[in-house]
């Protein structure tokens, strides 16, 4: 049975922060390289951008909209070449560089939030095979 929005983002985040201890501790992903093929469901994506905010869930109006107005809390930043962990995509945020895509995130310090998916390795906006939040 699939989870989805805010219940299902919450219930995953114990296992992808497990994830990302053993990633950070172990080398799993070597030299920053996503361990999945890029556009081709939830895994690492690697980070492009420099100093990109990872915006906290804040409610109903955050998981709905995700941007800076809807998620003013930063919770962290991330700066290429780290990646993130994608687990989940919404198309109905800010546009950000032409791409209306944020994803939910998970990073190597434990860390998850919202970030525009414009700041991500990927062929196209929408990354194929991860599901809508």
């Amino acid at each position: 049975m699939r989870v989805s929005g805010t219940v299902g983002r919450r219930l995953a985040r114990a296992g992808v922060v497990a994830v990302a201890a053993l990633v950070a501790t172990t080398g799993a992903v070597a030299g920053g390289t996503p361990a999945f093929a890029s556009g081709h469901g939830e895994g690492w994506y690697q980070v492009w951008g420099t100093n990109i905010a990872v915006r906290a869930d804040t409610g109903e109006q955050c998981d709905l909209r995700p941007g800076p107005w809807n998620c003013p809390t930063v919770v962290t930043r991330v700066s290429a070449p780290q990646n993130v962990y994608v687990r989940c995509q919404n198309s109905t945020g800010q546009v950000v560089g032409g791409n209306p895509y944020w994803v939910w995130v998970n990073t190597y310090d434990g860390e998850f939030g919202w970030m525009a998916s414009y700041y991500l390795t990927n062929a196209s906006n929408r990354i194929d095979g991860v599901p809508d939040c």
